[in-house]
C-alpha cells in the first residue's frame, strides 16, 4: 500500500507540474505584463536551488551531494524546494524549466534511503536495468501517467536519486545522458561544482 501511494502521489506531482509548465508556456500575454514565472514558483514554496539545498541539509544532517551535468536541454529557470514535513516524504527537488518550451522539463528528487520509494518505477515500466562505473545499479523507466516521464533511479551516498524528464525530449535525453549525468555526482569527497550541461 505504500509503494502504492508514493508511486500515486509522484505521478500526480510530474502531471501537476507539468500542467503548471504548461498553463504558463501556452498563455497568451494580456496587454498588461505577465507576471514572472519565478514569482508563481516562489509562491508555491519554491525557492533557490542553494537556499533549498542548505533547508535540506540542515534538515537531514548531512551534505547531499548532487549532479553537476545537465540534459542537453535550453531552461530559462530553476527551482528548488525542501519538503520536511518530518515524514516518509521528506525530500529534496530541483525543478529546471522552459518558459517557452513545456517540453523541457526536468526533474532531480532526492530522499533519504531509510525512506526510499521501493519498486520505483514498478516492474511493468521498467524499460533498462543499468549498472554505474561504480557498480550502482539504476533504473530506467517511464511513468504511468498520462503525460508520460522518463525517470532514472539510482542509490548513491545513503540517497535515492530520481531524475524525470519530460518524454517528450525523451529522443534527447535518452538513458545514456541519464547515465553521464548520474556519473557525475561524486559524493566522496564532496564538492560543490557548479552545474554544466552535457
Amino acid at each position: 500500500m505504500r509503494r502504492f501511494l508514493a508511486v500515486l502521489v509522484l505521478c500526480l506531482l510530474a502531471f501537476l507540474d507539468a500542467s503548471v509548465i504548461e498553463a504558463f508556456a501556452k498563455t497568451d500575454p494580456p496587454n498588461h505584463e505577465q507576471r514572472p514565472l519565478k514569482e508563481s514558483y516562489f509562491e508555491i514554496g519554491y525557492k533557490s536551488v542553494d537556499l533549498a539545498l542548505k533547508e535540506c541539509e540542515k534538515h537531514f544532517g548531512r551534505e547531499l551531494p548532487l549532479p553537476f551535468v545537465l540534459p542537453p536541454v535550453a531552461f530559462t529557470h530553476h527551482f528548488g524546494r525542501c519538503h520536511h514535513a518530518n515524514d516518509v516524504n521528506d525530500h529534496f527537488e530541483i525543478e529546471y524549466i522552459n518558459e517557452k518550451q513545456g517540453k523541457n522539463h526536468y526533474m532531480i528528487r532526492v530522499r533519504p534511503l531509510v525512506n526510499k520509494l521501493e519498486e520505483f518505477p514498478g516492474k511493468n515500466d521498467i524499460i533498462q536495468i543499468y549498472n554505474l562505473k561504480d557498480g550502482t545499479k539504476a533504473v530506467f523507466g517511464t511513468t504511468p501517467s498520462p503525460r508520460s516521464f522518463s525517470l532514472f533511479v539510482f542509490e548513491k551516498a545513503g540517497w535515492q536519486y530520481i531524475l524525470s524528464v519530460d518524454k517528450r525530449v525523451g529522443d534527447i535525453v535518452s538513458a545514456n545522458v541519464f547515465i553521464d549525468i548520474a556519473e557525475s555526482l561524486n559524493p566522496a569527497p564532496y564538492l560543490r561544482r557548479p552545474l554544466r550541461t552535457r
